[in-house]
């Protein structure tokens, strides 16, 4: 039956691609998904498909952020288990600045040299049509399957939104009755299976120091003559303190990155190489500013940055030795003792991560389905970037786990995405070998 879908795909190959072009189309960045949702996605749900149950859910106030669930009930006498699989259909936008360090056009995609391009190729409207098609090859076939195919397509990931994207749509299904053993959350993996993500959180860091004019620098860095002024009696540079504290932060984030040894997710890829390479905790300062006037010392800095955290840290004790960094600083140098930066997280980003163990029957049948297609071993890893994933383990209660084709140095967030349309193919093919494996 596997070789019979696969042989479906492969004659659908071309539609499926039109598909994908058509999908990229719609410029769907985040908080603008409605025409995508409601123009695309649904009616080819309900048109071009044989789901037995397609519902928008949408807890949005004007009713205009619409994630799409879909159900295919198994009704089979097997041992087959239910399987939940989940995408966003939103997208980072290209503003009109940014379309220049394009060479192709983000909303007309191309097919060059094997790849496919567009805004959105790889993240992640590429792994939703790979998902959607091998749905419909399984529907196309004989088979009978004794556990539910479910498929939410969300909104609101690419802004971290889950209050309106996947925490609602996976509780759809699960208020319906539906046991959900398993979410397979399609972004782009280079087809590796990751069981495993970071987290992220987001800080600043307020400085105070004491503007004065540039020509009297010289008062705060050298001794003066008994009885003139010097030093922070005269003026404190925000910007020297901003560069000890990034300074800090380098050295911890170094001892981060010695300490958290994991095989799965920093370590390289289990048991054969990942394609991510190792380096599982980051500390980013990613906006450095410092005063406001070219003739003042700065007398005020922020800096505002984002956190990486591997899944077998806490977050809370990696935010502690942060701000401990600081207080050490702060307690060698007379101005800081008396006027000590302020810091705060989580402001804008708070982003679990998530965690399965990689002895997950689901990731044996994924692993299995891999190995079906390619003929090869699967790679086991970690996402180093975050998904959606962390909020439905943390807040639905579900295991998730991801595997999808592309990754996100394929110009993710960037210019002239793409998805290798090798991977596309291959992935469509190990998710219906999937749905055999897992729900017959």
């Amino acid at each position: 039956m596997s070789e019979e879908i696969h042989a479906w795909i492969e004659a659908h190959t071309e539609e499926m691609r039109a598909f994908l072009r058509e999908y990229i189309s719609y410029r769907s960045p985040t908080e603008h998904e409605e025409r995508v949702q409601r123009e695309f996605v649904e009616p080819f749900f309900r048109n071009e498909m044989d789901w037995d149950e397609v519902e928008t859910v949408d807890v949005t106030e004007d009713q205009n952020r619409p994630n799409v669930n879909a159900v295919l009930a198994g009704g089979g006498d097997g041992d087959g288990q239910n399987l939940l699989f989940n995408g966003h259909s939103d997208v980072v936008d290209v503003t009109a600045e940014d379309e220049r360090a394009w060479t192709k056009e983000p909303w007309d995609p191309v097919v060059e040299g094997g790849k496919l391009y567009g805004r959105g190729a790889n993240d992640m409207k590429g792994p939703n049509t790979a998902m959607i098609w091998a749905v419909k090859a399984v529907m196309a076939s004989d088979v009978e399957l004794s556990g539910d195919v479910m498929m939410s397509l969300v909104v609101g990931e690419e802004l971290a939104q889950p209050e309106v994207g996947s925490i609602p749509a996976t509780e759809a299904h699960l208020e319906a009755g539906r046991e959900i053993p398993i979410c397979l959350n399609t972004e782009p993996t280079n087809n590796e299976i990751h069981t495993k993500s970071s987290g992220t959180f987001d800080f600043r860091v307020e400085i105070e120091g004491q503007g004065i004019h540039t020509s009297q620098k010289n008062l705060l860095n050298y001794p003066q003559r008994h009885g003139i002024r010097q030093g922070s009696e005269v003026g404190v540079d925000a910007t020297g303190i901003l560069v000890r504290i990034i300074e800090q932060f380098d050295d911890l984030e170094h001892q981060w990155n010695m300490r958290y040894d994991d095989e799965i997710y920093g370590g390289g890829g289990t048991p054969r190489p990942d394609v991510q390479g190792v380096g599982p905790a980051s500390i980013t300062c990613t906006i450095v500013e410092a005063g406001d006037y070219i003739a003042s010392i700065p007398g005020h800095a922020t800096i505002e940055g984002q956190v990486y955290w591997p899944p077998q840290a806490e977050d809370t004790a990696l935010w502690e030795e942060m701000q401990e960094a600081v207080t050490a600083l702060a307690a060698t140098d007379d101005w800081l003792k008396d006027n000590p930066p302020e810091m705060s997280w989580k402001e804008v980003v708070d982003w679990p991560a998530f965690d399965v163990s990689p002895d997950h029957p689901a990731c044996g049948s994924l692993g299995a389905a891999y190995r079906a297609v390619t003929g090869k071993q699967p790679v086991y890893s970690g996402f180093k970037a975050v998904a959606d994933n962390g909020f439905i383990q943390r807040d639905c209660g579900v295991e998730t786990i991801s595997m999808g084709p592309g990754d996100i140095s394929m110009g993710a967030h960037g210019p002239d995405e793409y998805i290798p349309l090798s991977q596309f193919e291959t992935a469509a093919k190990v998710y219906a070998s999937m749905i055999l494996e897992w729900c017959r």
